[in-house]
C-alpha cells in the first residue's frame, strides 16, 4: 500500500511538473508569437517612404500614397490569400491509416483518395482565376485611393496659390495705403479715408489668416492620405489649361478603358471565375475513388496483402444544389459586368463633357476677365491720385481685382479635377509600384 501511495504521489508530481512546463512553454510561445508581429510592424513602418522636404509633383505624391497606405497594403494581401487557396487546391488529401485486431487475425493498412476525374485540375484552375480576381479587386482599391489623393493634391495646389493671391492683395492694399497717407498729409484727403483704409487692412489680415488656415488644412489632408501625418507637405504643378484640340476622342479613350479600367477588369475576372466554378461543381459531382492496401496476418491462412478500391455512389446527392447555385452566381456576375460597362461608358462621357466645359471656362475667363485686371488697377490708382475717385472706389477696385483672381483659381481647380476624372474614367492611371 505504501508503495502504491508513493507511486501515486510520484505520478501527481510528474503531472504537476508537466503542467507547469506546459504553461511555461505556452507563455514563451506567446512571447515568441508577439515578437515577430511587433518586428513586422516596425519593419513596415521603417519601410515607408520618408516625407520629402522639397515640393512633390502629382506622380511623386501618388507613389508615396501607394507605398505608405496601410489600407492598400491590407488590400494587396488578398492576393496572398488567393495564392494560399491555390496551394490548397493543388494539395492531395492525406492518406488514412487503419489497424484492427481480433482473435486469430490482425490487419493494418493505408487508404488514399485520388480524384481521377480531373477534380484537382478544376480546383487549381478555379484558384488561379481567384488570384486574378483578387489582383483586379486590389487595383480597384488602389484606383479609389488614388482618386481621393489626386483631388486632395489639386485642392492643396490651388490652396497654395490662393494664399499667395491673398498675400499679393494685402501688399497691394498696403501700397495703396502709402498713396492715401500721402494724400492726407498733403491736405487733399480727409482722415476718413485713412480710417476706412485701416478698417479694410484689418479685414484683409483676417482673410489672409483664413487662407493660411485653409492651406494648412489642405496640407494636413494630403499628408494624412499619404500616411505621413507630420509631413509639412508642399506640392507643385501646372495651373494652365491645355489645348482643347489635343484632347483625345471618346472612341480612342474607350478602347483603352476596356482593357485598363480596374473596375472592368475586376468585374470580368469575377465573371470568369464564376463560370469556371460551374465546371468545377459539375466535376465535383463525380465521385472520388479511394485506393487501399492492407496487410493481413491470419492464424489459419498466414500473412497476405489485400488491395481494395472504394467509390462513393452518387445516388441521392449529385451536387444539384451547388451546381445550380454556381449557375445563378455566374448570371449575377454577368449582370454586374454589364452594369460596370454601362457605368464606365456613362462616366467617361460625363468626364469628357465636364473637362471640355471646364477648360473652355478657364480660357474664356483668362481672355476676358484677367486681361482687364492690370488696366483696372492702374486706372483706380490714377483716379484716386487725381482726386477723381473716392477711397471707397479704390477699395472696391482692389477688392474686385482680388475676387477675379480667386474666381479664376476656382475655375482652375474644377478643371484640374475634371482632367483627373477623365484619366480615371479611361483607366489612364499612373503606374506606381508599392
Amino acid at each position: 500500500m505504501k508503495a502504491l501511495k508513493m507511486t501515486k504521489l510520484h505520478s501527481l508530481a510528474m503531472a504537476a511538473a508537466l503542467c507547469c512546463g506546459a504553461f511555461s512553454g505556452t507563455s514563451h510561445a506567446a512571447d515568441a508569437a508577439v515578437t515577430p508581429t511587433l518586428n513586422t510592424g516596425a519593419e513596415r513602418i521603417a519601410g515607408q517612404v520618408a516625407a520629402p522636404v522639397q515640393p512633390v509633383t502629382l506622380q511623386e505624391y501618388l507613389r508615396i500614397v501607394v507605398q505608405n497606405q496601410p489600407a492598400l497594403a491590407a488590400d494587396r494581401m488578398q492576393l496572398d490569400l488567393a495564392k494560399a487557396d491555390s496551394k490548397t487546391a493543388a494539395t492531395f488529401s492525406n492518406p488514412v491509416a487503419h489497424y484492427s485486431s481480433k482473435r486469430g487475425e490482425k490487419e493494418w493498412g493505408v487508404e488514399q483518395a485520388i480524384p481521377i476525374f480531373g477534380q484537382r485540375g478544376m480546383r487549381i484552375e478555379n484558384a488561379r482565376l481567384g488570384e486574378q480576381a483578387a489582383a483586379a479587386n486590389s487595383d480597384v482599391a488602389v484606383a479609389t485611393t488614388l482618386s481621393d489623393a489626386a483631388h486632395a493634391f489639386n485642392e492643396l495646389l490651388v490652396a497654395q496659390q490662393r494664399y499667395q493671391v491673398w498675400l499679393a492683395a494685402r501688399d497691394e492694399l498696403d501700397k495703396a495705403g502709402f498713396i492715401v497717407k500721402g494724400q492726407i498729409e498733403a491736405g487733399t484727403r480727409s482722415r476718413y479715408d485713412g480710417a476706412r483704409l485701416n478698417l479694410q487692412q484689418a479685414q484683409m489680415s483676417m482673410q489672409v489668416s483664413k487662407a493660411q488656415a485653409a492651406l494648412r488644412d489642405a496640407a494636413a489632408r494630403v499628408a494624412s492620405i499619404a500616411a505621413l501625418p507630420q509631413w509639412k507637405v508642399r506640392v507643385e504643378g501646372s495651373l494652365q489649361a491645355t489645348d482643347l484640340r489635343k484632347a483625345p476622342a471618346y472612341d480612342q479613350l474607350w478602347s483603352t478603358a476596356q482593357t485598363q479600367l480596374p473596375s472592368l477588369r475586376a468585374s470580368q475576372a469575377e465573371l470568369d471565375r464564376a463560370r469556371q466554378k460551374i465546371k468545377l461543381e459539375q466535376r465535383e459531382a463525380l465521385p472520388t475513388t479511394s485506393f487501399g492496401l492492407s496487410r493481413i496476418r491470419n492464424s489459419v491462412d498466414g500473412s497476405f496483402n489485400q488491395v481494395g478500391v472504394s467509390v462513393e455512389i452518387p445516388l441521392f446527392d449529385r451536387r444539384q444544389g451547388p451546381i445550380e447555385r454556381a449557375k445563378v452566381e455566374a448570371d449575377q456576375a454577368e449582370l454586374r459586368r454589364d452594369a460596370a460597362v454601362l457605368a464606365a461608358q456613362s462616366e467617361l462621357q460625363r468626364a469628357l463633357q465636364q473637362l471640355s466645359l471646364r477648360r473652355t471656362a478657364v480660357r474664356d475667363y483668362e481672355k476676358e476677365g484677367l486681361a482687364q485686371i492690370a488696366p483696372l488697377h492702374q486706372m483706380a490708382q490714377d483716379a484716386y491720385k487725381l482726386g477723381k475717385g473716392t477711397i471707397l472706389e479704390l477699395i472696391d477696385a482692389l477688392g474686385s481685382i482680388n475676387e477675379h483672381r480667386l474666381e479664376h483659381l476656382e475655375l482652375v481647380k474644377d478643371m484640374l479635377d475634371a482632367e483627373w476624372e477623365v484619366r480615371q474614367a479611361s483607366g489612364d492611371l499612373p503606374q506606381v509600384q508599392p
